[in-house]
């Protein structure tokens, strides 16, 4: 009998091990409220499980616990950091905690080095751009050289090329231009992409037509993540009066200001930060003018109509509109060279480009 209790209860200890193999190892629950203290949390940032180290992040924030806050420093650096598109359930797990860790530096002031901004700078532009403004000019000055490359790449990209070209911008004047190379060569980049578009409208009366519309966006709620701090993501937002926040970069009142949002709740805003484009360009052209951008000798559109009488007579006004709008755009570099921006070989080079569209509303065009 013994022999058959004591087989049966070796048995039985078999199966529980063997299930305690299959079955997964049930997570800690943490809550908020959960007893830590330096060295737990440390364990739990070192972990490689992304949950953990989100609660590290979360608990170091509201803590203030300084160690904890500048191993997330280093450790950020060495964590690879998925791209928004095609997460599966582990990168999207792995996204979370550089969101906790970001956000936990944020809010306590801290730096990240020149390295670990440039790291996330392409999946996290409104954190990259909220930390790259803590650094010193010539520490941050290359990046946001490179930055400015990207106006025509990603969304971030081009937000992040419009927040680092008024971060150069405001560093640019009569005393700063000429005796800083590099800062001269930002100023000939600006003015030599900008343009102006030149609509010409072809009609039989005077009058013109014209409209335009705007759009908001609202991003759709994510899914609440059991077990997990809260996650707090950064959105920039351009002249959102609403907007609490620290304030990235303001230029000549045009300021560029960040929202913290939680990530699993949905967000929408009408103050998307403009890209650095034909009007933005001409706003950094009129700061360094020292004018207001409405005073300006040109407009990034300016239209024109012409009342048809003939076609030696249309080309006539035609010829003269353009001349006088290159005549201002030639003039733009000059004026920089007076204001002691730009040397006078760097002004001649500099002169934003005209572009002319033209519109007939005459039915039969005279011009087919």
């Amino acid at each position: 009998m013994r022999k058959f209790l004591v087989r049966h209860l070796w048995r039985a200890l078999v199966l529980i091990i063997a299930i305690g193999r299959i079955l997964p190892a049930q997570e800690p629950l943490i809550t908020r409220e959960t007893p830590v203290d330096t060295v737990t949390l440390d364990q739990w940032l070192h972990s490689g499980d992304p949950r953990l180290i989100a609660w590290a992040a979360d608990f170091a924030q509201r803590t203030h616990d300084a160690t904890i806050l500048a191993e997330m420093t280093a450790l950020l650096e060495q964590m690879p950091i998925p791209q928004a598109k095609g997460l599966d359930e582990t990168r999207a797990a792995q996204r979370r905690a550089v969101l906790a860790i970001l956000d936990a530096l944020i809010q306590q002031k801290m730096t990240l080095p020149i390295t670990g901004v440039r790291a996330i700078a392409e999946d996290f532009p409104g954190p990259a751009a909220i930390l790259a403004a803590r650094l010193p000019l010539d520490q941050s000055r290359s990046m946001l050289e490179d930055w400015t490359l990207g106006a025509t790449g990603t969304w971030g990209g081009r937000t992040l090329a419009r927040v680092a070209s008024m971060m150069l911008a405001k560093q640019v004047g009569p005393s700063a231009g000429i005796a800083n190379e590099r800062l001269a060569q930002f100023v000939i980049s600006v003015v030599s992409a900008s343009e102006e578009e030149l609509q010409v409208t072809i009609s039989s009366s005077p009058g013109g037509r014209g409209g335009g519309s705007s759009t908001c966006g609202d991003s759709l709620d994510g899914k609440p993540r059991t077990g997990w701090p809260v996650i707090f993501g950064y959105a920039l937002v351009e002249n959102d009066p609403d907007t609490t926040e620290p304030v990235v970069i303001e230029l000549d009142g045009d300021r560029i200001g960040v929202e913290r949002i939680e990530v699993d709740r949905g967000w929408g805003t009408c103050f998307y930060v403009e890209s650095l484009d034909a009007t933005t360009r001409h706003r950094l052209i009129a700061h360094w003018l020292g004018v207001g951008e409405k005073d300006m000798s040109w407009q990034p559109v300016e239209s024109f109509t012409i009342v048809w009488n003939n076609k030696a007579a249309y080309q006539r006004q035609l010829g003269k509109i353009i001349e006088a709008q290159r005549a201002k755009l030639h003039a733009t570099g000059q004026a920089l060279r007076q204001r002691g921006i730009l040397t006078e070989s760097e002004a001649a080079i500099s002169a934003p480009r005209l572009i002319v569209t033209i519109r007939c509303e005459i039915e039969p065009c005279p011009l087919s």
